[in-house]
């Protein structure tokens, strides 16, 4: 394993993503963090205005939604954080500006994670499953409301390869075409796009052995805000975005262990038995100072 792929699985814990993903071009594996406990339900049908988020207002054409939220994980809010409810309400309002994901009827399982060494912003997670082959998930600044990570994962029964895609290393205008529409439509930054560059593919697949492969971009504004951009490369849609506040703390982890590695301060070895323990267990990989 090479050093990136290390950074990779630490910084998996801050995305907190559902499952294993496999990612070419210099990353590997993404790990949940949520640890399921005595599950606490709250009906819910309510909007919340000006917050501070990223994405700004509630979207004009957003309608109220009748959810049911579900606390999963031991961690509780302090009374400094956003309370549940309206963290679930920031999660409805972004799933449908961003995927026009109609919540009625679903559940929202919310996951709160207090402020730690490797994530210095307490965070809320929200997580949907619609079925077997589509789930999302949504994170943000359990304080602020401000968006971090928004995630559509969506499994076909198709076939679909798991290997890099050599062609697309070179040839991927189309999809940084895709992207800038993308961003440009949804007003992802603040100011005009100065570039996009090409970060990896992967592939992810299910328990059920559907799958769907991807292709991530990062895009820079002239005010040098950054987001990043996954689109699927089996149908071209949007799969994820994570937005500048995520990056910022991702590239800070990064520096720290790239720093530590350099020092050969972090013995640290991937094997086999690790990965499967952390597949099995959905624990995530913490690299301590």
């Amino acid at each position: 394993m090479i050093k990136k792929e290390v950074k990779r699985i630490a910084l998996g814990s801050i995305v907190a993503v559902i499952s294993t993903t496999v990612i070419f071009s210099g990353a590997s594996l993404g790990v949940k963090a949520l640890e399921v406990s005595k599950n606490q339900v709250v009906k819910t049908n309510y909007n919340i205005f000006d917050n501070g988020s990223t994405n700004g207002k509630v979207p004009l054409d957003y309608e109220r939604q009748d959810y049911e939220v579900k606390l999963i994980g031991k961690n509780q809010p302090s009374e400094n954080d956003m309370k549940i409810e309206e963290a679930a309400e920031l999660a409805s309002q972004n799933l449908w500006r961003t995927f026009r994901v109609n919540l009625s009827g679903q559940t929202i399982e919310m996951n709160y994670e207090p402020a730690s060494k490797v994530q210095p912003r307490a965070t809320w997670g929200a997580t949907v499953k619609i079925n077997e082959n589509l789930s999302y998930d949504f994170m943000l600044d359990a304080i602020t409301g401000e968006s971090y990570w928004i995630e559509k994962r969506a499994y076909h029964q198709a076939d679909i390869s798991e290997g890099l895609n050599k062609e697309l290393l070179q040839n991927h205008e189309e999809y940084q075409q895709i992207v800038k529409e993308l961003v440009e439509k949804y007003q992802l930054l603040p100011t005009k796009i100065k570039a996009i560059d090409y970060i990896s593919q992967g592939y992810d697949r299910n328990e059920i052995n559907n799958k769907n492969a991807n292709i991530t971009f990062q895009v820079t504004s002239e005010d040098d805000k950054k987001i990043q951009l996954m689109i699927s490369t089996y149908n071209k849609e949007l799969l994820s975005i994570g937005y500048d506040g995520w990056l910022e703390e991702a590239e800070r982890l990064e520096q720290r262990l790239e720093k530590n590695l350099n020092n050969d301060a972090i013995p640290f070895n991937i094997t086999d038995e690790l990965v499967k323990e952390v597949e099995e267990t959905n624990t995530p990989i913490i690299i301590n100072e």
